[in-house]
């Protein structure tokens, strides 16, 4: 192997880095060709892989920082420590965790003397799974309020809970995947993956917004209202401009401090929103790919050179103050157990476990690797038991559990670049940026309004990828409209009138005992969250109705057709309906070129 190859690779980097203007060819769009494809197993070479490696973490870290800041965001005024630390920390640790599994993933280490692996094997990336935040926000706060527990003691019953529950994915990939497709069909999965983004879209508006502590806060709306005035001497009411009592901005990192809902909050969402839609029109492959996290460092680079009346809106105390290596356990949490939310986190890890057989298949599909058999069920039930085992690892680990990221399919697409090289070197940066104490604090920093802009965009394609497996994957025949439309009614409704179920559904009485309590509190978790709600509703639904019947043709119908064909005055039949196309399964998969013994991997 030449030492250019060993180093650089083959690889088009003109194609990969070079942005395009789309409008520039009369009569329609340039047509631009792939880049050459490169297989699972294939050389990338030292700085490509480094450099592919990169553009996968920067397409994650965006969704990696979202789900530890939204749970540190709890912390303000509940924790017996700094909650900038916390958020620090929590992010790090998510990092660190997301490094470590990740490598796993790719690795795909076979199990000695029977037929599993742990790990999918392919270019399959972990990261903290957005599933968990709406249950852990609810438990966390349910704790705080109910309980009167601080944070940390709220967050070690989370971690002790998860543990539990995680080995559910683990227990999934010992049984067939024909029973896992049969009871989760993609009407059930694409209905809780939706739910999901609806119920998190909230939380990126109040970032937005100026942050989630003002939004959930604020006493007095901005606007005209009576307030008393002293004219001449004499007192009268007359109408003027308040503004809300409560202000949004944390004094250990900015110095701006402004109702919820500003302009100046709107206007910095916006930069990042506008530089998502401007990088994907015009952005080469590899800025469209990881088009979060630049349009996140362009609105944080907007906020650190502007001000608001001589006032910064970064400020780099938090930053200077950091450590510049750091490592897991450094800030520790008091494990407990709460059992109002296992049947809740259960539901959560059977979701993520269906997202995890999806994202594996379409990772096989976008590498070029069958879809079906042997090798392809391994690789899936490796990625599960993966799933298991991560979970409990990071919730021992002080992270939130770990799912396989979809974000990764997009990139192999438009880079055509499958090599497990890139996941190694994915994993590497994960971790670096995990370590590096320095990084961590400059997250927590980022202000909540370019954080709002950055996670409505990402939580919008979380619906996106629930309708996308709604429509793929079921035909939406008469039953499956059915069940669509029972449980987006109800976990609709949840969301947007969440007292419909916490107030007097099922009231706590003085002489009801804990057991009793722990499961009133079980069920009203459930079906006080939209997604829970829907995904309880859809499977049950999936499995007490019965099938369609497929529809048949009669000869009596044929006969019937051909005497009104015969009668008709319409030559050319545009009455007649058309005829049922016969839609193929699949595509054939394009084989690829260097393969080294899949069985062996």
């Amino acid at each position: 192997m030449k030492a250019r190859e060993f180093c650089c690779g083959t690889y088009d980097m003109k194609y990969l880095c070079m942005p395009r203007f789309p409008y520039s060819c009369r009569g329609g769009r340039k047509v631009h060709p792939p880049p050459r494809f490169f297989g699972t197993f294939s050389w990338l070479g030292v700085l490509v892989a480094t450099i592919m490696g990169l553009q996968h973490a920067l397409a994650m870290v965006g969704g990696l920082i979202t789900p530890p800041l939204l749970i540190a965001n709890l912390a303000r005024g509940t924790s017996t420590g700094d909650p900038n630390d916390i958020s620090r920390y929590l992010v790090q640790a998510s990092l660190i965790v997301t490094g470590i599994m990740t490598f796993w993933q790719v690795l795909g280490a076979r199990i000695r003397n029977c037929k599993y692996q742990f790990g999918a094997g392919v270019l399959s990336c972990m990261g903290v799974s957005f599933t968990t935040v709406p249950i852990a926000t609810s438990v966390i706060t349910n704790l705080i309020k109910n309980e009167g527990n601080t944070f940390e003691e709220a967050y070690g019953k989370l971690l002790g809970t998860l543990i539990v529950c995680a080995v559910i994915p683990a227990f999934l990939s010992f049984l067939p995947i024909r029973v896992i497709k049969k009871i989760f069909p993609p009407i059930v999965c694409g209905i809780v993956i939706m739910m999901i983004g609806v119920h998190l879209i909230s939380a990126g508006f109040k970032n937005w917004g100026g942050g989630a502590f003002c939004a959930d806060n604020y006493k007095t709306l901005p606007g005209p209202q009576s307030c008393n005035v002293t004219v001449n001497g004499a007192p009268m009411t007359t109408m003027c401009y308040r503004a809300g009592s409560v202000l949004c901005g944390d004094k250990a990192k900015t110095e701006v401090f402004l109702p919820f809902g500003s302009q100046q909050y709107l206007g910095l969402g916006f930069c990042v929103f506008v530089t998502i839609i401007f990088l994907e029109i015009f952005g080469s492959p590899f800025m469209r790919n990881a088009s979060v996290i630049i349009a996140l460092l362009f609105g944080y680079f907007i906020a650190a050179v502007t001000n608001y009346d001589g006032n910064k809106y970064v400020t780099t105390g938090l930053i200077d103050s950091a450590p510049g290596i750091t490592f897991l356990w450094t800030t520790t949490f008091p494990l407990g157990f709460y059992p109002p939310a296992i049947i809740p986190l259960c539901i959560v890890f059977i979701i993520t476990s269906i997202e995890t057989v999806g994202d594996t298949a379409a990772t096989l599909e976008a590498s070029r690797q069958p879809t079906e058999g042997e090798v392809a069920t391994r690789r899936i039930k490796g990625a599960l038991l993966n799933d298991g085992i991560s979970g409990v690892f990071s919730a021992l680990a002080t992270s939130l559990p770990l799912t396989t990221f979809a974000q990764n399919n997009g990139v192999i697409s438009l880079t055509n670049v499958a090599s497990r090289q890139a996941g190694y070197a994915a994993a590497g940066w994960l971790f670096l940026l995990g370590i590096l104490g320095k990084i961590g604090a400059w997250i927590v920093t980022i202000p909540e309004a370019v954080l709002g802009g950055m996670t409505t965009f990402l939580f919008a394609n979380v619906i996106a990828s629930g309708i996308k497996i709604i429509i793929n994957g079921d035909s939406l025949t008469r039953r499956s409209r059915f069940i669509l439309a029972c449980s987006l009614a109800l976990a609709f409704g949840v969301e947007l009138v969440p007292q419909w179920a916490t107030l007097n559904l099922w009231p706590v009485t003085p002489n009801m005992n804990s057991g009793l309590r722990g499961l009133r509190d079980a069920i009203i978790l459930v079906i006080s969250t939209s997604f829970t709600f829907g995904a309880v509703v859809a499977l049950i639904l999936n499995l007490l109705l019965p099938m369609d019947s497929a529809a048949t043709t009669k000869p009596s119908d044929l006969k019937e057709a051909k005497s009104i064909d015969d009668s008709s005055s319409d030559p050319d039949h545009s009455h007649l309906p058309p005829a049922p196309v016969d839609v193929g399964k699949g595509s054939p998969i394009i084989e690829e070129t260097m393969v080294r013994g899949d069985d062996k991997a």
